[in-house]
């Protein structure tokens, strides 16, 4: 069972209102829609139409990453919605696009009569909201035993450019989730993670593993990637964030008691 939608269809499309949905259906008329591996189109292919949509357009090993509860043997997923299209061109042509600054090619050559080439573009909506229904990005808690999915939650808060967008005046959205992925640590009494709140500032959030519920939250001085660690030294508990190339260390005051860690 997926945790993203796998393609994309019209269901899928931005709804907040009917001319919304319109114009998205609108933006998207030169690319091809469709399922999972929906197949890519070449240039002057005879549907007239500019690529072939993929989504999802990566995956959850990208950034995150996923982290695994061994004593629940519950999965913790963060992921957003996500699409590409690119566009296929002849063997020789595609060649063309690795040649050097003196004008050489590559030794290899491209045998296929068609190749990857460059993307085939972004639409964009006429608002500037994201083309899709929200959430933008979540976490999906997925119990590995059964596959059963526990519950899903947005990452952050709606963003500030979403809930203050002109075409959303009177419409509430509630949390569209802010669009980006959650660095993760699990512990054995919680969920962590990090993100922003609407207006952008970084913030670490706490959530009970069983039910998503948020349990706290506390700001950070920076945005964080990828995952993060806790450990325990004399008596005080750390979470280290990764903030761009540096570390830094939260401390969780107050000392614990043996074997008392969150």
């Amino acid at each position: 069972m997926p945790y993203e939608p796998s393609g994309l269809t019209e269901d899928d499309l931005i709804d907040f209102t009917p001319e919304m949905r319109q114009q998205a259906i609108a933006a998207l008329e030169d690319w091809q829609i469709g399922p999972l591996y929906n197949p890519p189109l070449h240039r002057d292919n005879p549907l007239g139409k500019r690529g072939a949509f993929w989504c999802p357009s990566g995956g959850s090993n990208i950034t995150g990453p996923a982290v695994a509860d061994p004593e629940t043997g519950v999965i913790f997923v963060t992921s957003r919605m996500g699409c590409s299209a690119n566009q296929m061109l002849p063997g020789e042509e595609a060649d063309l696009r690795y040649m050097t600054d003196n004008g050489t090619t590559t030794t290899g050559v491209t045998v296929a009569r068609y190749a990857n080439g460059p993307g085939a573009g972004a639409p964009r909506h006429p608002t500037g909201l994201p083309l899709w229904k929200p959430p933008y990005s979540r976490i999906t808690a997925i119990d590995l035993n059964t596959g059963e999915h526990l519950w899903m939650i947005p990452v952050g808060e709606t963003p500030d450019r979403i809930k203050n967008n002109p075409a959303l005046a009177g419409i509430d959205v509630g949390n569209t989730g802010s669009g980006s992925h959650a660095p993760m640590l699990v512990t054995p009494s919680m969920l962590v993670y990090a993100d922003a709140i609407s207006d952008g500032t970084p913030h670490l959030f706490a959530i009970d593993k069983a039910t998503g519920r948020e349990l706290a939250r506390v700001p950070v001085p920076a945005d964080s990637g990828y995952g993060m660690m806790s450990y325990v030294h004399q008596g005080e508990q750390y979470i280290v964030l990764q903030t761009g190339s540096t570390l830094t260390a939260m401390s969780l005051h107050g000392p614990i008691a043996q074997g008392a860690a969150h």
